[in-house]
């Protein structure tokens, strides 16, 4: 959730060297009593940091403390006070998803008419209690208006719209987003990230597992550049340091210095966020949470919600702990849906784009994968490289099976490698290390009924270095409708 902040007024040295984390302090287990008294408490920032929940947290704290009710979308309805009917959040037209779109705007030197160059669709699912989260990468070319076939970048929207009459600029982004997905957005917040800088120190920090090491040494400071360096591991950010992971985009180590790396990174600093706070006693501290509203006050915009939304987001709270919710995340990037559906384009003016594969405009198959990831997000969120051989079945029969699995499983990277061995039997789907892809294993075991999921002796080596291999050999049987 954070993308770029005016650090003109930074004190950070001219390179800065992220530390490894700290050791974990003992925490005190504490009595069901308390447990209750600290849930409630916490509920506020533990349903900020699930994103879409945002809106509801703030609420939460204006109504108890009557204090910033103007200009952040809270709509005081004395009837649902008294009312007896019961508090749900808002639904899609399925009845199953809440989404909420979530938007980091970018506030660095140039002032003026901001581009929002975080853009993250949250869904909370009702039935299963997980949250899916996608960023739309900020070179993704959307129409500028619903009757326009002229494309601009999709972070451009909202100041193009704010320009042309203000307060439009957020009406704008939803219906763009809406019509790339095909999903209605219920709840929407665009967060001003000197907001962001001080919620995290508020906190203490937040624990950050550092996928890749990377330099980057154009990160943005003042007028100039400065370098920033940060070594894989586990580590302790406090925000500002947060939001220069989040932010950087120039290191050329790893494959971090593209967009797609940077927005992956964004929904790692989200969900440490959500881990902190729901983790952390300090929230009883009625200080704490003075600290953190003052910070949102005047850097936050949010969609109009009501006390009624702030209770059904109590009881949503309770139902995602209980299930043991998690949150999947996915980025809609070149390489995703199996680099099926986003394709990097070339605009007349030379200028770098990605958009549908099928064409500028054209999102079916964006909406197919998105409704997919939703339904199964556990098995998406692995994105095997998942590759067939014969070895046994016969060439043409293996081929025919293959194009089966990708009509079941569309989106996924799916390759047939021919014949391998001619005379083994039975069908073999095994991952390249034990523990690894388990929801692939499981759903492409049953869709074949198959219990062989370890290697075979007759495999010597790692063949394609593929993350899931399945073996077709004799005597296979099919699956009958």
């Amino acid at each position: 959730m954070t993308i770029d902040i005016d650090l003109k007024d930074s004190k950070l040295d001219d390179k800065i060297k992220i530390p490894k984390s700290s050791r974990k302090k003992n925490i005190t287990p504490l009595s069901t009593e308390e447990k209750i008294k600290r849930r409630k408490k916490r509920v506020t920032l533990f349903l900020f940091s699930l994103s879409f929940f945002i809106i509801l947290g703030i609420g939460f704290l204006v109504y108890k403390g009557y204090i910033f009710s103007k200009g952040i979308g809270f709509k005081f309805d004395p009837t649902s006070l008294i009312s007896a009917q019961n508090k749900e959040l808002k639904k899609d037209s399925s009845g199953q998803y809440t989404n909420m779109l979530l938007v980091g705007i970018d506030t660095r030197e140039s002032g003026g008419l901001l581009n929002t160059d975080t853009i993250i669709l949250a869904s909370y699912d009702h039935t299963n209690h997980d949250i899916t989260m996608l960023s739309i990468p900020r070179d993704f070319h959307v129409e500028v208006s619903k009757d326009t076939a002229w494309y601009v970048r999709i972070n451009s929207i909202y100041a193009s719209a704010e320009g042309k009459e203000k307060d439009s600029g957020m009406d704008a982004l939803v219906g763009s987003v809406e019509r790339l997905t095909g999903q209605d957005i219920q709840y929407y917040a665009m967060v001003d990230f000197r907001a962001f800088v001080e919620i995290i120190d508020a906190v203490g920090g937040i624990d950050v597992n550092v996928e890749n090491s990377f330099t980057d040494y154009m990160y943005p400071k003042g007028l100039g550049y400065m370098t920033v360096t940060f070594k894989a591991g586990p580590q302790t950010m406090d925000g500002e340091t947060a939001l220069i992971y989040s932010r950087s985009r120039h290191a050329q180590q790893n494959n971090e210095g593209t967009d797609f790396a940077r927005a992956r990174r964004q929904q790692k600093v989200i969900i440490a966020l959500k881990e902190k706070i729901s983790t952390n006693a300090s929230f009883s501290d009625p200080k704490t949470l003075m600290s953190i509203v003052s910070s949102i006050a005047g850097n936050i915009k949010v969609s109009e919600f009501t006390i009624k939304d702030i209770e059904a987001a109590f009881e949503l709270s309770k139902k995602y702990d209980e299930a043991e919710g998690s949150v999947f995340s996915f980025v809609l990037d070149p390489s995703s849906g199996g680099g099926l559906i986003v394709d990097r384009k070339n605009m007349e003016s030379g200028a770098y784009a990605i958009g549908p594969k099928l064409g500028f405009g054209k999102y079916d198959d964006i909406q197919e994968f998105i409704s997919l990831i939703r339904k199964n997000p556990k098995l998406y969120s692995e994105d095997p490289k998942i590759v067939v051989y014969d070895t046994g079945l016969g060439f043409q029969k293996a081929k025919e099976q293959v194009e089966e699995l990708k009509d079941e499983f569309p989106y996924l990277n799916i390759t047939f490698a021919g014949t391998l061995f001619r005379d083994k039997e039975g069908i073999v789907i095994y991952p390249k290390e034990e523990e690894e892809k388990l929801e692939s294993i499981k759903m492409l075991s049953e869709f074949f009924n198959t219990k062989l999921n370890e290697k075979p002796e007759y495999i010597t080596s790692n063949l394609n270095g593929q993350d899931v291999t399945i073996l077709l050999g004799k005597s296979i049987q099919l699956n009958e409708e």
